[in-house]
């Protein structure tokens, strides 16, 4: 048994209090009773019992008890039989209730509070006097105050008549403070003659209302679970869940997250304010939305409120958030986005820096085939992933993929996708084969190319004498899916020849083939055209004697003819006539074929001079000035059916210039001056060398040499020392051939001197 009970099983346990008539106490209790209730204040709360837990008139808040004899009810629906509310009262038989026996509700402050208010009403019957009825409250630091006191042997009425019966229906507010219990008894007390109470009648008190005050300071304790994600401080987005535990000794009515200072949603707790611990302890989550709150890391906390409105905070766990998806970024494709015949490709992207906000953890990817719908989704995660290698598409052809990246709060949006970039695949070689040879133009040589995913990128046709195992590679041209070379018959010699073709697609794929498309070796014979013959040379005339007739009738013919000579000696200045004939290999004439003329020089590369044309005779004539020793090459240039010719005359131009000698008659001892100027120009930049020459002993003899200045003039003097007598002597200017002078040796005219010396002895 409680101390409370203990005590109030005591005879002076309430304070006596002095009572008045019967009928003048009853009035004033039930004035008392009535009045309205007052509401909790800041820390504190109503425990509600009876009719004033209108929706389930419970009495759970309160401890019941009681001994043989005597009983409790708990009816305090107003609805019912009986003696109805929290009832304290005897057993109604047959017999005797002993002294001390009792029965009691008693209603206890939860640990750590204390009642300050008391808002009762309720009724009380006694019908033997002997019995106590009490309703007081007990303070363990203060005095016990009874709020209804009717005691044992006071104030009795005659046996057989009811004492007292009362009604308090108006409920009354009084002030408890610092009561932990507020006790409901009825108790037999007996009196000096009689240890006993009667067991008939009616002898009770009755709650009908009780509502008690709780005064609590205590807070309650509250820490974050980290659990989640969220409360673990990784990265997160949406609507998350904080776990708590919170515990009070009134229990916790709700909870509310605190995120970066902004208070979030509140976890309201189901209490139960019929009860003396109304609210739970124990777990609880909130949700909160992470869109209503900043970006980035921040302080989170859980505010418990216990019953009484005491707010206590958690410590504090750092969460970080970020709702919103990563921008794009550019993408390339390693080694660019040509073809490629490997099924492997790889993508890189930068991810720029982002301060406090998720990392980028995934990228996801969408590859369409070109120009069509056929896409596939995919993703792959990692830590700052700024690359995707070893990326393969679903076959050969042009695809585009677009890269958007996902953090680690998950947050990622498709139209943050990057501009496409395009995947070229072909593992196809390409397929090829040799053309038929036109006769129209045989040395057109054509590989036909078949690729159908990248396309033809180039190739060689090459070329190889049979039985030599050496290939030569053509100049080789594509023209559309097409490839094509020309065989030049002209510089082959003649015989058989292999050709084989090699094709490269886009992708870098290869194939070769030996074989025509019938599928026939590709075999030629060389030459391909047919032969033409070019004969040019100097055109001279001459007489041609040839005697005719027989015997005395004997006679000689003379006849002009023309001769083509392929080399002549020619005086500078002079005009040469060229002439030649352009005929096929049988000897008939090529008419109006195009003849170009070139001109070679030992100082001198070779140049064109021009164009002349073939007659109706396959002839040409072309006409040449001798200013230099050179070459003339006539070449025929064939035709797509005809091989090229070509035919050369050699001019050997003799070097010249003018002599004179002044003066032309003088005495032994004095000097000539043989000068001149040379006509056979260009001089060599060092000059022309001359060599003086006289005649001595019936021969030309060179006695004195010179060079000639840039514009080509000379000059030299002699004295004539050892003439005696009258004496005739000639004179001329050798001009020898020199490897930087394009003219051949030459000589001047020959200039006469007369010279008189003293006679001869």
């Amino acid at each position: 048994m409680s101390s409370v009970t203990k005590d109030a099983c005591k005879d002076n346990a309430p304070a006596r209090r002095p009572h008045r008539r019967t009928a003048v106490l009853a009035a004033g209790l039930t004035a008392a009773l009535f009045g309205a209730p007052s509401s909790a204040g800041a820390n504190e709360f109503q425990i509600n019992a009876c009719g004033a837990d209108r929706s389930n008139y419970s009495t759970q808040a309160f401890e019941d008890f009681a001994t043989r004899g005597m009983l409790w009810r708990r009816a305090c629906n107003p609805e019912g039989p009986g003696i109805r509310g929290l009832v304290t009262a005897n057993v109604q038989r047959a017999g005797r209730v002993e002294r001390g026996s009792r029965s009691i509700f008693v209603l206890r402050a939860p640990e750590g509070t204390r009642f300050s208010r008391f808002t009762w009403s309720g009724g009380a019957a006694r019908s033997d006097c002997r019995y106590a009825l009490h309703l007081w409250v007990y303070r363990p630091d203060g005095p016990t105050t009874s709020i209804k006191n009717v005691q044992a042997n006071k104030k009795c009425a005659s046996r057989g008549r009811i004492q007292i019966a009362t009604r308090w229906s108006r409920p009354r507010t009084y002030d408890v403070s610092g009561a932990t219990s507020i006790v409901q008894r009825i108790i037999c007390m007996g009196d000096n003659g009689e240890p006993y109470c009667a067991s008939r009648g009616k002898n009770y008190i009755s709650t009908f209302t009780a509502s008690a005050t709780v005064v609590d300071v205590t807070t309650p304790t509250v820490g974050i679970v980290q659990d989640n994600p969220f409360t673990r401080g990784e990265w997160v987005r949406g609507t998350q869940s904080v776990t708590y535990d919170a515990s009070d000794n009134v229990g916790v009515r709700a909870a509310r997250a605190v995120v970066g200072g902004l208070y979030g949603e509140e976890n309201a707790r189901p209490c139960d304010w019929a009860q003396r611990v109304p609210c739970p302890n124990g777990p609880g989550a909130i949700r909160v939305d992470t869109t209503t709150v900043a970006e980035g890391s921040q302080a989170l906390a859980v505010e418990a409120y216990d019953a009484a409105q005491n707010i206590s905070p958690s410590g504090p766990v750092t969460v970080r958030v970020d709702n919103t998806a990563p921008g794009a970024v550019p993408v390339t494709v390693d080694g660019g986005d040509g073809w490629r015949n490997q099924n492997n490709f790889s993508l890189t992207w930068v991810n720029p820096e982002e301060a406090d906000r998720a990392p980028v953890s995934a990228a996801r990817y969408r590859v369409c085939q070109a120009r069509t719908s056929d896409c596939s989704d995919n993703s792959r995660t990692g830590a700052g992933i700024q690359r995707l290698a070893d990326l393969t598409v679903a076959g050969p052809g042009e695809w585009q993929a677009r890269v958007w990246r996902e953090d680690a709060a998950g947050n990622q949006e498709p139209a943050n996708a990057s501009v496409p970039v395009t995947l070229r695949f072909d593992p196809e070689p390409p397929q090829l084969a040799f053309e038929p040879v036109q006769a129209a133009d045989p040395t057109l040589i054509a590989a036909l190319v078949t690729d159908k995913v990248s396309g033809l990128a180039g190739g060689t046709i090459e070329l190889s004498r049979e039985g030599s195992g050496s290939w030569q590679a053509l100049a080789t041209q594509q023209q559309g899916s097409r490839l094509v070379a020309r065989v030049d018959d002209a510089a082959l010699p003649t015989g058989t020849y292999l050709l084989r073709a090699t094709a490269r697609d886009q992708a870098l794929n290869q194939n070769s083939t030996d074989r025509r498309q019938d599928g026939s070796p590709m075999v030629v014979n060389l030459p391909l055209r047919g032969r033409s013959v070019m004969r040019a040379g100097v055109v001279t005339k001459r007489i041609v004697r040839r005697k005719v007739g027989r015997q005395e009738k004997r006679r000689t013919v003379r006849r002009r003819v023309t001769t083509r000579s392929r080399r002549a000696r020619v005086e500078y200045g002079d005009r040469v006539a060229i002439g030649g004939r352009l005929e096929n290999g049988d000897g008939q004439s090529i008419v109006g074929a195009e003849v170009q003329v070139l001109s070679r020089t030992a100082a001198a590369a070779e140049e064109q001079l021009g164009v002349v044309r073939t007659d109706n005779r396959g002839r040409f004539r072309y006409g040449a000035s001798a200013n230099a020793s050179r070459t003339l090459r006539f070449v025929y240039a064939g035709t797509s059916q005809m091989l090229p010719a070509q035919g050369e005359v050699s001019l050997s131009v003799m070097a010249d210039s003018t002599i004179r000698a002044r003066p032309r008659r003088l005495l032994n001892g004095r000097a000539v001056k043989f000068s001149g100027r040379l006509q056979s120009l260009p001089a060599p930049p060092v000059g022309k060398l001359i060599e003086l020459q006289v005649v001595l002993s019936g021969r030309w003899q060179t006695f004195r040499t010179t060079r000639t200045d840039g514009r080509g003039n000379w000059q030299v003097r002699y004295r004539f020392r050892r003439t005696c007598g009258l004496t005739k002597y000639r004179f001329r200017a050798q001009l020898p051939a020199e490897a930087a002078y394009p003219f051949e040796s030459g000589r001047t005219r020959t200039v006469k001197v007369r010279v008189r010396g003293e006679p001869c002895q």
